[in-house]
């Protein structure tokens, strides 16, 4: 056989199989769509969820600077101060992240006798957010000048 005749028979070949490919069926675009669909929903999910679990993580972390700032300002206090007698105390109108009024936390406090020179100082800052309230509480016991 000559090298052209095998040329010529591997063109018709080449052209057969062409001309028999029918490309994809409608039923198979289809489930490739549904598939694809399904791949991006999952994805947007996921972006939802880390979003939120950032923001809330973002508010419990605030709450608890809070709860800690108020806790040591009330340690360092002398232990005859009147700012650190016994009783419940509280901001008096809802604060922000910095304790300046206005934001979304309540912060309130609770001072013990703890004997004669001690105190139990429990901070206390809740807030609600989408019909949950949530809290976050410290304490620590005190005689005073930071210790």
């Amino acid at each position: 056989m000559s090298n052209n005749h095998l040329t010529n028979n591997r063109k018709k070949n080449s052209r057969k199989l062409l001309n028999n490919a029918n490309g994809f069926s409608i039923i198979e675009l289809l489930f490739a769509m549904a598939v694809l669909a399904f791949g991006m929903l999952a994805a947007a999910s996921l972006q939802y969820s880390a979003i939120r679990n950032n923001t809330n993580g973002n508010i419990y972390t605030q709450a608890n600077m809070l709860a800690k700032t108020q806790l040591e300002f009330l340690k360092n206090l002398d232990i005859g101060s009147a700012n650190l007698a016994v009783g419940d105390y509280n901001d008096g109108a809802l604060i922000d992240e910095n304790g300046q009024p206005g934001g979304i936390y309540n912060r309130f406090w609770t001072i013990t006798q703890l004997g004669t020179q001690a105190r139990r100082i429990t901070v206390t800052v809740e807030w609600t957010r989408l019909g949950d309230t949530r809290q976050v509480v410290v304490g620590s016991n005190t005689r005073g000048s930071g210790i």
